[in-house]
Parts: C-alpha cells; sequence; structure tokens
C-alpha cells in the first residue's frame, strides 16, 4: 500500500470512529504502517501511523505473537538502526518513530508478560546502542514535524527500565546511554529533551539496585567533557547547559521523594551546586 493509500485508510478510520475490533485483519495495516512509519508527512507519521499503534496496541489488538514481531522489526536494521549516524538526513524519522513503538509495547508486557528475558535483552542491547550512536538530534523539523530523537528515546528507556528482566547491570549500561545524550554539545536543547530524559532516569532510580557509588560516580561524569573531542568554546558551552539544565530538571523532579535513593541523589546533587559556585 502506497503512502496516499494508507492515509486515506487511517483517516477514515478515524472519521468513522471505527473501533479496532472492526477492523479486518489490522495486523496486515500494521505492516504497511511500519512500512511508512518514517514517511515525512508529519500527519501520516505522527498523528495516524503512530497515534493508531498506540491505540491499538493499549486496546490489545494485536496477539502477543504479532506484538513480538512488531516489537523486532521496530529494533531492526531497516528501523531503529535505518541509516543511524547520518544528520540531517530524513532517515532521522524512521529510527525515531520505531523507537517509539517501545513504550507501548512494553507497557502491554507488563501488564500481561508475553516477552521472554531474550526479548528484553536484545530491545536493551539495540536501545542502548541507539542512545549511543544517533548523532540526529533535531527536534522540529520545518514542514516535516518531530524527529526528536533523545526524547523518543528516553521515552523508551523509561519503559524499559521498568521491566523485571533489566539487572542491576543493565539499569547502569542505560544510564551510561542516556549520560550521552544529556552531554550533547552540538546545540541546546529547546523542545523538553531534559524532561523527558528526567523521567528515564527516574524510573531507573525507583529501582533501587543501582549501588550509592555508581550513582556518584554517574552524577560526576555529567561534570567531564565526553570523549568525542569538543573543539569550539560553543560546544563546550553547549553541554555544559545542557547538563545543567537536565541536572536542575531531575533536582525539582524529585525534590519531594522521601525513599532511597532519591534524597541520596538530592545531596549529591546540592554539592555539584555549590562547587559550581565556587
Amino acid at each position: 500500500m502506497e503512502a496516499a493509500a494508507l492515509k486515506e485508510q487511517l483517516q477514515l478510520f478515524r472519521r468513522n470512529d471505527t473501533s479496532p475490533s472492526d477492523i479486518e485483519n489490522p495486523y496486515e495495516v500494521a505492516w504497511h504502517m511500519l512500512r511508512h512509519i518514517g514517511n515525512t508527512d508529519p500527519v501520516l507519521r505522527d498523528e495516524l501511523i503512530y497515534v493508531t499503534f498506540a491505540t491499538w496496541i493499549a486496546h490489545g489488538v494485536f496477539s502477543a505473537d504479532q506484538l513480538r514481531e512488531i516489537l523486532h522489526i521496530a529494533i531492526d536494521d531497516e528501523h531503529l538502526f535505518y541509516r543511524l549516524g547520518e544528520q540531517g538526513t530524513d532517515s532521522v524519522f524512521t529510527r525515531t518513530f520505531s523507537v517509539l513503538l517501545l513504550p507501548p509495547i512494553l507497557s502491554m508486557d507488563r501488564q500481561s508478560p508475553f516477552l521472554n528475558k531474550t526479548d528484553i535483552d536484545r530491545v536493551q542491547e539495540r536501545l542502548v546502542a541507539y542512545l549511543k550512536e544517533e548523532k540526529d538530534i533535531r527536534g522540529y523539523v520545518e514542514d516535516k514535524g518531530w524527529a526528536h530523537a533523545p526524547a523518543h528515546g528516553a521515552d523508551a528507556a523509561e519503559d524499559l527500565a521498568q521491566s523485571s528482566d533489566i539487572d542491576r547491570s543493565g539499569l547502569k549500561e542505560l544510564m551510561a546511554a542516556l549520560a550521552v545524550k544529556i552531554m550533547e554539545s552540538s546545540t541546546v536543547y529547546i523542545y523538553d529533551e531534559d524532561q523527558r530524559i528526567a523521567h528515564a532516569v527516574v524510573a531507573i532510580l525507583r529501582r533501587n539496585l543501582l549501588e550509592l557509588s555508581e550513582i556518584t560516580s554517574w552524577i560526576d561524569s555529567l561534570q567531564r567533557s565526553d570523549s568525542r573531542g569538543i573543539q569550539t568554546l560553543q560546544e563546550t558551552s553547549q553541554q555544559a547547559m545542557n547538563v545543567r539544565v537536565f541536572l536542575q530538571t531531575l533536582y525539582f523532579m524529585i525534590r519531594t521523594e522521601e525513599a532511597e535513593p532519591f534524597t541520596f541523589v538530592r545531596h549529591e546533587m546540592i554539592k555539584v551546586i555549590d562547587k559550581a559556585r565556587l
């Protein structure tokens, strides 16, 4: 099915307020949606394909086997890793809207488990690599809508962190991958990336599996330039701004949390703030 025909069909479903249970072979429609998930038409990609996927998944339209298949397609080389490493090209939309399929699928798995540990391990491996290797961090793209890789990747990390199959080692890997996005130096985030990443970090901390020393090391690592080799004063300043805004956002997000490790994290962050004033 071509993009125009798919758009027309999905719009028809919406206009008629069609119940997912009344749609003949929704899994076949899903295959067409996966094919066009990176379309540059923001209405088709964001308002129709993504919203339809999220709605149908939440309503239990797909069987466990079908959801597992959709998940593995979403993280394959033609979707999550499609031309990974490119910057400023339309390939970003395929990657960022593929990763955005993970949260609703993982949410369904928490409600009624159908993924095994091998599935979760594979998602973790691919998501961690994606967060570290995605170079296109544009937010809103004129005429093409949201790319928003840091935010979408963080949304997936937030849901994955809640899986009981993710152990302490897995949580550490997610924290390290999120740190790469927090320490972005090519631009200053302006599209609430800090909020979305902070939500993911809170989900990881809430598991209360990390050693306090590991949390301290992670916070300290955000104060150091990363290994990519920042060369200009502008890049240094932009990275410092992104780190500072993230830490402020995280602090206010956990300011009323009384359980550990949140009280410890607040204490460590206050030390960072005080040090920055010197």
